[in-house]
């Protein structure tokens, strides 16, 4: 199980339509057709009953969506909350140069002296 499964799970859920959740998921419909197959060999239940016309959730389906709203919901959040946190600059920032050129060329540095260390050679 995964979440690209879980999300092309859930679209199915809403949409009732292979082709509308393949296409949104940017898969051929054979390959969502796969996918779906692989949640229910992992989940041992059939999740959805299929026609040619039409696709609805099964009672193992309808307890399962709740479920992969959530794991997918959560890991949305923790993504998130990664990337903001990679964003984030952290550490250290020690420059060396000559006093000279610390007082010429660094001058506006100075002003923000206190958030870095500068250590003068």
């Amino acid at each position: 199980m995964n979440i690209k499964s879980l999300q092309a799970f859930i679209h199915l859920c809403e949409s009732k339509s292979f082709s509308k959740t393949a296409t949104a998921m940017h898969v051929s419909a054979s390959a969502l057709s796969r996918q779906i197959q692989k949640l229910e060999q992992d989940t041992h239940q059939s999740l959805f009953l299929r026609d040619n016309r039409s696709v609805e959730l099964t009672p193992a389906g309808k307890k399962l969506l709740p479920i992969a709203v959530n794991i997918v919901s959560e890991w949305q959040q923790f993504q998130s909350d990664s990337q903001h946190g990679e964003q984030e600059l952290r550490g250290k920032l020690r420059l060396f140069c000559s006093v000279t050129a610390s007082y010429s060329h660094l001058r506006a540095i100075g002003r923000i002296q206190a958030a870095l260390s500068l250590h003068r050679v």
